[in-house]
């Protein structure tokens, strides 16, 4: 038997299983929900590894954990599905419970993985990956990923901006994502809706769904601007939910890096990632 990999990507919404050959050929994928591991303390671990055990086959040689929080050397030090701080080391952890070789990531930084080796490659490379789905976190690589000192590289994402459409400063995560798209709608109406509904809308015409999706690609477009001046990347690419939503804010968002950002920072490449779950996929 071919041995294979299997990945978990912990997002904020779903979390995603793949089993993979080492080429990076998803062979089976499912996912679940979240909220289904009740998330929000520590306790959420020990769910967490429960569904590890249920999924890890005989054949699996490999184990690949996404997490949505920085991770250093294979330790967590602050997670929102784990309640906020923590001191963990899942490789160890991992290593104890299954007996095999792990590798333990970032979302942002296995997605750019993934893109490096399996997605629009090297040759693209310097590549900055924006994820797009609960938040707005980058994961960069140029030939070799960047982690940073202690695997905090890419928190830009926490700064904070002003949105003078609906008078309220948000940092990009509550911006730039899925509940940010939801945020910004609900504003300008006072209707709940699902960031996925708002994109249905917008594509049908409606009005303030189209604002909406106005005021992001502005945001987004002096993200682009800001990133391209930071890290001068060839490729930019985008993942995550809200990048299927691509074709109602990206062009207005590229015009924007287009116009105002200097020439010696202007990427070749802005585009949408084609792989089905970089995250995992970057972790075969």
């Amino acid at each position: 038997m071919t041995p294979t990999t299997i990945a978990f990507d912990l997002g904020g919404t779903k979390i995603d299983i793949c089993r993979m050959t080492k080429f990076g050929e998803i062979l089976w994928r499912q996912s679940v929900a979240t909220s289904d591991l009740e998330p929000g303390d520590p306790s959420f671990l020990d769910r967490a590894f429960a569904l590890f055990a249920e999924h890890v086959c005989e054949g699996d040689d490999k184990i690949g954990l996404s997490w949505n929080a920085p991770v250093h050397e294979g330790r967590l030090t602050q997670s929102s599905l784990l309640g906020g701080r923590i001191n963990v080391d899942l490789a160890q952890r991992l290593k104890q419970a299954f007996s095999c070789d792990v590798q333990v990531e970032s979302d942002v930084h296995a997605m750019v993985l993934g893109e490096y080796r399996f997605g629009i490659g090297a040759a693209a490379a310097p590549i900055l990956l924006i994820n797009l789905g609960s938040g707005a976190g980058i994961g960069y690589h140029d030939g070799r990923l960047m982690r940073g000192n202690t695997g905090g590289a890419g928190l830009v994402c926490l700064e904070k901006r002003y949105i003078p459409e609906i008078g309220e400063s948000l940092i990009l995560d509550q911006l730039l994502s899925g509940r940010g798209v939801a945020r910004v709608h609900e504003k300008l109406t006072g209707a709940t809706l699902a960031s996925a509904e708002v994109a249905s809308r917008a594509s049908q015409g409606d009005d303030a769904a189209l604002e909406t999706f106005a005021i992001i690609a502005r945001q987004f477009g002096a993200y682009l601007v800001t990133l391209s001046r930071l890290f001068n990347p060839r490729s930019i690419v985008l993942a995550g939910s809200v990048s299927r939503a691509a074709p109602l804010f990206l062009d207005a968002a590229k015009d924007i890096l287009e116009r105002e950002v200097e020439p010696a920072c202007r990427p070749e490449l802005v585009t949408v990632s084609a792989l089905a779950a970089p995250a995992c996929v970057g972790l075969a």
